[in-house]
């Protein structure tokens, strides 16, 4: 064997040594050669240097889902043991896909603060309406809640009596069924139900211990239920609107139970007075949320989405409350009704109205009173929702000849 060729397969060993022990990392081979005389001969020095490249490990994506896990039974005789063990089997499932779990002791004792002294199915009743699983779900801080059901456990025996040998054949089947809803909206995001089925034979007179069959499927179900969420999650089902923040929504105002006729004047000062009433509306009533006043309504406001108590309030009118649901583009429409002392002066500012009488004809003075006094109306802080292009006494001021 020549000294090249030597050289060589040492060469190729090394560079397959390296390859071996850092199969996945980029690695750069350098070979330094030195040349010299000893003794009369020739030698020829190799160095022979490797640097293995390797990326650091990113570190992962934080999570954007909270979840909130509630388990119930719906399968008949199965223990709190066995049901926890779902609930544990779930919650290490459901957390290695990146998501931050609440726990179900954590979850039901919020629904226990938010329904004191409620039967069973205070849990059934609290995630049916999408106000109160909202509600739930701030008071948990979560993004979304996960509601799963064990729905069936069932066992199906078959006696084998094979060359005198008798055996039992029992199949169990467990179903798990869940819902994941919206934090935000309380709406249903996704479902699913999956099914586990095993069979165990059994030589007569023996018996598997049931217990241990059923945390056997409970694991294999939590396991395909976590599939199950991983691939709506991979699809883009699983939205986070509760992370999306601020959200814009539309206030209108609009009095209760008070209209304003269509009064219009003519070209020769005659009063026409039509069948039709106009809806007004409240200018500048001041909207709070929860407790803080944000802006004015009517208008368009920017707020956290979610569930909170909208109030508005002008002088004048009782104050308006609700618990609202915020999601964007959403439109209220917020109907105000007067206090005593606010019909009083409402009744002030519209006498002038029913001064007139359909028919009449008035005097250039008198259109001009009656202008300036819609002005002061329309000042007041009242706009008439009249129809697009009518111009009528209150709701016209610029153009009260031009029909």
């Amino acid at each position: 064997m020549t000294k090249k060729l030597a050289s060589a397969l040492f060469l190729l060993l090394l560079n397959s040594r390296v390859a071996l022990a850092q199969p996945d990392a980029p690695a750069t081979t350098t070979v330094k050669t030195k040349t010299y005389d000893q003794d009369g001969k020739t030698m020829t020095e190799r160095t022979l240097t490797t640097v293995v490249k390797e990326e650091a490990a990113k570190p992962p994506k934080p999570s954007e889902y909270t979840v909130a896990i509630f388990v119930a039974n719906r399968a008949g005789k199965v223990g709190d043991s066995e049901l926890g063990a779902l609930e544990d089997y779930i919650t290490a499932r459901v957390t290695g896909l990146n998501v931050h779990v609440i726990s179900g002791e954590t979850a039901l004792n919020a629904v226990a603060s938010m329904a004191p002294g409620a039967k069973e199915n205070a849990l059934d009743a609290q995630l049916a309406q999408s106000t109160s699983a909202v509600r739930l779900a701030q008071t948990l801080s979560a993004t979304h809640l996960l509601q799963v059901t064990l729905s069936g456990f069932d066992s199906n025996k078959k006696l084998i009596d094979a060359y005198g040998v008798k055996t039992t054949n029992d199949e169990r089947t467990v179903r798990v069924t869940y819902k994941i809803l919206d934090g935000t909206t309380g709406g249903s995001l996704a479902a699913d139900t999956v099914r586990v089925s095993k069979t165990y034979q059994q030589a007569e007179g023996m018996s598997e211990e049931r217990s241990s069959v059923l945390n056997d499927l409970l694991d294999e179900a939590a396991e395909k239920v976590a599939a199950s969420l991983k691939r709506q999650i991979d699809r883009g089902r699983i939205t986070t609107s509760a992370a999306q923040g601020l959200v814009t929504i539309t206030l209108t105002t609009e009095l209760t139970d008070v209209f304003v006729p269509d009064v219009r004047i003519g070209p020769e000062n005659t009063v026409n007075i039509s069948e039709s009433k106009f809806k007004v509306s409240a200018l500048a009533a001041t909207v709070e949320i929860d407790g803080i006043a944000v802006g004015t309504a009517p208008g368009q406001l920017e707020v956290k989405a979610g569930l909170h108590k909208l109030r508005v309030v002008r002088e004048g009118f009782k104050p308006w409350e609700r618990t609202v649901n915020f999601t964007n583009g959403q439109k209220l429409n917020v109907g105000l009704e007067m206090s005593e002392a606010g019909y009083a002066r409402w009744t002030e500012a519209t006498a002038f109205m029913n001064e007139l009488k359909n028919g009449a004809k008035l005097t250039d003075a008198r259109v001009k009173e009656l202008e300036g006094r819609a002005k002061m109306f329309e000042n007041s802080g009242y706009k008439v929702n009249s129809s697009q292009g009518v111009k009528t006494l209150v709701g016209g001021l610029h153009s009260l000849f031009d029909f």
